[in-house]
């Protein structure tokens, strides 16, 4: 077991709430490695329990780092951490310390002021064995914190003993370090085997399955992702305060329970007012719902909390695009690039604002840079697949599909295999090609079972008159995802709404879609097919509006195909309410975008012999 404590500390004022701690790499003379970074790991965690202390995010250290001209790797030793910390004005320092005495180990923990180097507390602590190390650890941060100046209520309150925070295992801590080393730098490819090695070196290792259900919902795996959230929040006592909040949040607003998510989120936020996670992912909703002058007054405030964190940049960001804001957009990436330039993301971000300025030089250098990391490779030719469709170049789009299927291959990730089978299938749809349309969707159901896929897949195959099949995967869908609000609401309706369409019911269609009217601001697909079927119950005035919705998505969305296909709707539109000058000008907008596209496509094929008999 952990032995005695000892403590000494000076006279010197302790820290307050406005201060800021650094944590420097441990010093390791015990010759094992699985404390190499572990420790540290540990330590951040046991003192972020704490909504007292604040301790210096690896974002700010990085980027002080290459502010000082050193790598962002570096080790932080006492030398580099005081330079660091009086360069960011970070006032307390926290070194730490194992050594071995025989089979015993000794930690030390030591808080000193960086400016001056005096001490403000020391602690340390005595283990028995390699196995007691994090328990003595986990003992010495308590009294640290009440050194520091945190109030015995708060301790009380936030402090778990860190074997249940987190794990009891310090391989399975260590796996853990190595996968949040690429998870904090926006590589989540990267980071997922070492959170499965932690999860299978420590089965109750709820955080490692959080980050695990974090990282496949963003590959869009969310079956996969389902599961591990679904664990990690069996497992949520598991885990410190903060931890706790991390996963119930994302447990409800990943699994599409919007309420019960931001109420999770809100909690986290009023528990933990300095942590921007809480801020990013209740941006992330409002963006999702299309409310985003709230999810960019939400991402502003998170810069605002922290202002060298790179994901309040990257939300401000999209934001900005989505509301057509694009110069101010650039200029949001371009300051977290500036800050953290390892963020391939916001390549990624500033590629696809380059596109809305229709600036494809700049496009295509942005997105050079940011193809080192192979779910951004995949992003990109996925979407030069779209932007082919969108200009009518069908067999070039899908070879450009293919692409992004082989890099997913290449990586051995799923999800990008079968997004661009299923968005094939999804272009081939609206082009009018249904055999091929239908073989994509049903390729697409082979490569992966998810139920976004379905949806997808669904989604092509009601389009191209595959009404039975389509509302079989909706059914199935709905059955298994009561709670979800988008699958309820949205999707599951667009299906049925679109195979509605297709039978040549347009008011049953129509009807069928009313319940996404509340949630579908930002879901271009729902819109189009909402026009479609306006168009087809002879309503021009109703169909109009929803075309020129999906056209005000350019700034969010400019590679979708439906850019294209909207103009081509109002024109229908248009014609439908007699105003065939205006008519006439949106069909020339979508045979302008067409001018290069296969001939053979029928839905040009349609528009042309639509448009000869506009007078």
């Amino acid at each position: 077991m952990a032995g005695t404590l000892y403590f000494r500390s000076t006279r010197t004022q302790a820290i307050t709430e406005k201060d800021s701690i650094l944590l420097a790499d441990f010093v390791n003379t015990t010759g094992d490695a699985v404390f190499d970074g572990t420790l540290k790991k540990a330590l951040a965690v046991d003192l972020q329990q704490s909504p007292f202390l604040n301790v210096v995010s690896d974002e700010r250290v990085r980027q002080t780092l290459a502010m000082m001209g050193k790598s962002p790797d570096e080790r932080i030793t006492a030398g580099i951490g005081r330079e660091i910390a009086q360069r960011a004005g970070v006032k307390a320092m926290l070194t730490g310390s194992i050594a071995g005495i025989g089979s015993q180990y000794v930690v030390t923990l030591d808080a000193v002021n960086a400016a001056t180097g005096d001490t403000l507390a020391e602690v340390q602590a005595r283990a028995d064995n390699k196995e007691q190390v994090l328990k003595a650890l986990d003992q010495s941060t308590t009294q640290l914190r009440e050194k520091l100046g945190e109030s015995l209520a708060s301790i009380k309150k936030f402090d778990k003993p860190l074997e249940e925070a987190t794990t009891s295992s310090l391989q399975a801590l260590k796996a853990f370090t190595l996968g949040d080393g690429q998870h904090s730098t926006g590589n989540d490819l990267g980071a997922i085997p070492f959170y499965k090695q932690a999860g299978d070196l420590d089965p109750n290792f709820a955080m490692a399955y959080a980050r695990l259900g974090t990282a496949y919902n963003n590959f869009g795996e969310v079956q996969t992702a389902e599961t591990f959230r679904k664990k990690a929040f069996e497992l949520k006592d598991r885990a410190s305060e903060r931890e706790r909040l991390y996963i119930t949040a994302h447990y409800y607003a990943d699994s599409g329970q919007l309420e019960k998510g931001n109420e999770a989120y809100e909690l986290y936020k009023q528990t933990y007012p300095r942590d921007i996670t809480p801020y990013i992912n209740l941006a992330v909703t409002d963006a999702q719902l299309g409310n985003f002058e709230k999810a960019l007054a939400t991402s502003l405030e998170a810069i605002r909390v922290d202002p060298d964190e790179e994901r309040g940049y990257g939300g401000a960001a999209i934001s900005y695009a989505a509301l057509n804001r694009l110069e101010e957009a650039k200029t949001g990436a371009n300051q977290g690039l500036r800050l953290h330039p390892e963020f391939m993301s916001l390549h990624d971000i500033l590629a696809n604002i380059a596109l809305a300025q229709d600036d494809l030089s700049t496009m295509e250098r942005e997105e050079s840079l940011a193809k080192s990391q192979p779910d951004l490779e995949w992003a990109a030719y996925y979407r030069h697949g779209d932007i082919a469709a969108l200009h009518g170049q069908l067999r070039q789009a899908e070879e450009l599909y293919e692409k992004a299927r082989q890099v997913g291959e290449r990586v051995q990730v799923k999800s990008p295999q079968a997004f661009a089978v299923g968005e094939r299938a999804w272009v081939q749809a609206l082009s009018g090609k249904r055999k091929e349309a239908i073989e994509s969707a049903n390729a697409t159901l082979k490569i992966l079972d998810d139920y976004n896929l379905k949806l997808l897949a669904g989604s092509a195959l009601a389009l191209a008159g595959e009404n039975k099949k389509a509302l079989d995967l909706a059914a199935e869908v709905a059955k298994n995802h009561p709670d979800d609000v988008l699958v309820q609401s949205v999707f599951v309706p667009q299906v049925r709404g679109t195979a509605a369409l297709s039978s040549g019911d347009a008011a049953k269609a129509i009807e069928l879609l009313k319940p996404a009217n509340a949630y579908d601001k930002a879901i271009t697909q729902v819109q189009y097919i909402r026009g479609l079927a306006y168009w087809k119950a002879g309503q021009g005035k109703e169909a109009e509006q929803e075309f020129q919705k999906v056209l005000a998505l350019h700034g969010s969305a400019p590679s979708d195909p439906l850019m294209s296909f909207a103009h081509l709707g109002l024109g229908r539109a248009y014609a439908l309410q007699g105003d065939f000058q205006k008519s006439r000008t949106a069909y020339q907008d979508f045979f302008a975008l067409w001018k290069d596209a296969d001939p053979d496509v029928p839905i040009l094929k349609e528009a042309k012999a639509e448009y000869a008999k506009i007078h």
